[in-house]
């Protein structure tokens, strides 16, 4: 038996790349954010929106009026601009709150872990849930009303087209909104407060100051007017707003690719640990 000290060796720990890292934290972001609360709101989401395509689609089919307009239905209501933005509010609202108030955000953005890196996890966690709920409705109504035989491939595949513009529209906008309210604060329920507030402002000050002073381009300044401008324009439909919709998508990317940059730039000013 020795009765020599044992020796230890260091061994080699392998880095792992930027791409392993961000998708681990959007990996962790996405099932984070895969709560029992989050889910009942997509699919509340999915209920409602794909009921109005299928049932709107099968009875205008029934009585021979079936159009690419029939599927912009869903746009035509309240519902699907108060759905999408319960959605963003609940998967975006502590994206970044939540690290702020543990100081987790602290040990993130330490090195190696740049802040590009991951600041575009959280934005694709966010961005791939929006797309699931603005998006995803709207293509599955349109495959079961395929699949019954509503309407010629070409109309369906068309009305694909329109929820997925409209949908990807969604997701940029209120990706950017959640980042940017949700860095200012280390409260999940004041960024959440916050988008509520702005884009319900927004939307209802718009209105109200169209009608005082007879200005239109004011519509521009409300997301939800904007995305229901441009839905109308994908399925052929005249809009009660006189915005443009190519501007109206512009401008949604920009805004979004802004609130994105004030995001950025609030997360480099948090102290991190040193090396």
């Amino acid at each position: 038996m020795s009765i020599s000290a044992p020796r230890y060796a260091a061994t080699s720990v392998e880095r792992l790349g930027r791409m392993a890292r961000t998708l681990s934290i959007l990996r962790h972001e996405i099932l984070r954010r895969a709560g029992l609360g989050n889910l009942l709101v997509v699919a509340l989401t999915y209920l409602g929106v794909t009921l109005i395509v299928v049932v709107n689609g099968e009875l205008s089919s029934a009585v021979g009026q079936l159009s690419l307009s029939t599927y912009e239905t869903p746009f035509g209501s309240p519902l699907w601009g108060l759905l999408t933005l319960i959605v963003a509010t609940a998967v975006g609202a502590g994206s970044l709150a939540d690290d702020r108030g543990s100081r987790a955000i602290v040990l993130y953005l330490s090195r190696p872990i740049h802040l590009g890196d991951y600041l575009s996890a959280k934005a694709s966690s966010i961005g791939s849930w929006m797309v699931i709920a603005a998006m995803g409705p709207g293509l599955v109504g349109v495959g079961i009303l395929a699949v019954l035989g509503v309407g010629s491939a070409s109309m369906n595949l068309t009305a694909a087209a329109g929820f997925t513009a409209v949908g990807v529209l969604a997701a940029i906008f209120f990706t950017g909104l959640a980042l940017a309210l949700s860095s200012l604060t280390d409260r999940a329920l004041y960024a959440g407060v916050a988008m509520f507030g702005s884009v319900l402002s927004l939307d209802i000050g718009a209105d109200v100051v169209s009608s005082v002073t007879g200005n239109s381009t004011v519509f521009y300044a409300s997301p939800i007017t904007d995305l229901t401008t441009v839905a109308e324009a994908a399925f052929h439909l005249p809009g009660p707003y006189a915005i443009d919709p190519v501007r109206a998508a512009l401008l949604l990317i920009v805004s979004g690719a802004s609130l994105v940059a004030v995001a950025y730039w609030r997360l480099s000013r948090v102290e991190v640990v040193g090396e």
